[in-house]
């Protein structure tokens, strides 16, 4: 069955690492996409309205919406969030289980941050879910 595997990572480097490397093991360009896909200092995805195709928040919004649908749910709001703060997402979309597998171990390698665990301390210090227009 036909699956998105999605990594989250702090820096870019190591998500830029992660898309080359899945690359060299034969995932085709368009089965592997980085968000952003240059290194963008984070006040510059603040400073940017929402609503502006050719922003990085926008692009980043529709990203969610083609995963998650237009209905903005938990996980949506914790992505959105992570990418909000800094963060670069990888996304791979793979055809079966076994190769979903395999990527998630190739994402692994280059240590992706724990959406789970850091949506965890963002709720202790009162994040009650995305806001696209928060800085």
């Amino acid at each position: 069955m036909p699956t998105t595997v999605i990594g989250i990572f702090d820096q870019f480097q190591p998500a830029f690492s992660a898309k080359n490397e899945l690359l060299a093991a034969g995932f085709l360009r368009s089965q592997v996409q980085l968000v952003p896909d240059h290194e963008v200092p984070k006040r510059e995805r603040d400073a940017t309205p929402h609503t502006d195709p050719n922003t990085v928040a926008f692009n980043i919004g529709k990203l969610f919406t083609g995963l998650f649908g237009s209905d903005h749910t938990q996980h949506s709001n914790v992505y959105a969030d992570a990418v909000r703060r800094g963060g670069y997402v990888v996304t791979v979309d793979v055809a079966d289980e076994s190769r979903r597998a395999t990527v998630e171990e190739m994402i692994r390698r280059f240590r992706p941050l724990s959406v789970e665990a850091r949506s965890g301390e963002w709720m202790q210090q009162g994040w009650r879910g995305h806001d696209p227009n928060a800085g």
